[in-house]
């Protein structure tokens, strides 16, 4: 009986082993998750003023360019109005009034268009300079949380290696076919391998046991398991 109990109490430390280790993991998990988070947050807000500088950039090509197409037209203008004293003809003279007014006409939308993409700049430099004081935010944030789960990390991992050997000396004392079956509760129940029997019930899925399973498991002379959910019963004193 003696030894029965003792391979109960090791099964227990050995699943208070594998609880610890599955919340270490939990932990990192979710620290890692944080992490992508504020990573991709700051990526974000990254894409976001690339797409601010991209629209300043095409803003002020398009002011050069509509800068250029002004000095074009206002020299053409120039040209057409040198010419006049020189025509001999009516007909010429009214060609080269049309070609002067095209030109101003031309010159005043494109100062127009000139004055629109000054405000487009002006709009996409105040949501650059925004957006930029927000991206040092997001990637100080980033930087932050990247630290604090490196320092997780390793602390998750010293205290994995400990729990790992722990655990390798908990399976070494174990029959095998106790730790296979240990083993296979644990991977297929997915929380607790182990559980005590509460009120006449199984203390995992409270399946009410059969008086006579109660005793056997009291008594603690062989291994018991819970007919309804396989899982491996102890009993503890009721308080």
């Amino acid at each position: 009986m003696e030894a029965r109990r003792e391979q109960v109490a090791i099964l227990q430390e050995l699943m208070e082993a594998d609880e610890r280790l599955r919340e270490l993991k939990r932990r990192v998990d979710a620290q890692a998750a944080e992490k992508q988070r504020r990573r991709s947050e700051a990526d974000l807000v990254a894409g976001a003023l690339a797409r601010d500088k991209e629209r300043l950039a095409a803003a002020e090509k398009r002011r050069r360019d509509a800068t250029r197409e002004v000095e074009i037209a206002q020299a053409h203008k120039r040209d057409s109005e040198k010419k006049l004293s020189a025509v001999k003809t009516n007909e010429e003279y009214r060609a080269l009034l049309k070609e002067i007014a095209a030109a101003e006409e031309k010159t005043r939308a494109l100062e127009e268009a000139i004055l629109r993409t000054l405000e487009e700049e002006e709009t996409a430099r105040r949501a650059g300079a925004a957006v930029a004081v927000e991206l040092r935010e997001k990637e100080q944030a980033a930087a932050e949380e990247a630290g604090r789960f490196e320092s997780e990390l390793t602390a998750a991992r010293e205290e994995q290696q400990g729990l790992l050997a722990r655990r390798a000396e908990f399976v070494a004392r174990l029959p095998a076919g106790a730790r296979a079956k240990y083993e296979r509760l644990w991977s297929s129940k997915g929380d607790t391998a182990i559980v005590p029997v509460e009120g006449g019930a199984c203390g995992g899925c409270h399946y009410r046991l059969p008086p006579q399973t109660v005793n056997e498991v009291r008594a603690g002379e062989r291994m018991m398991l819970c007919e309804g959910c396989g899982r491996i019963l102890v009993w503890s004193e009721p308080r």
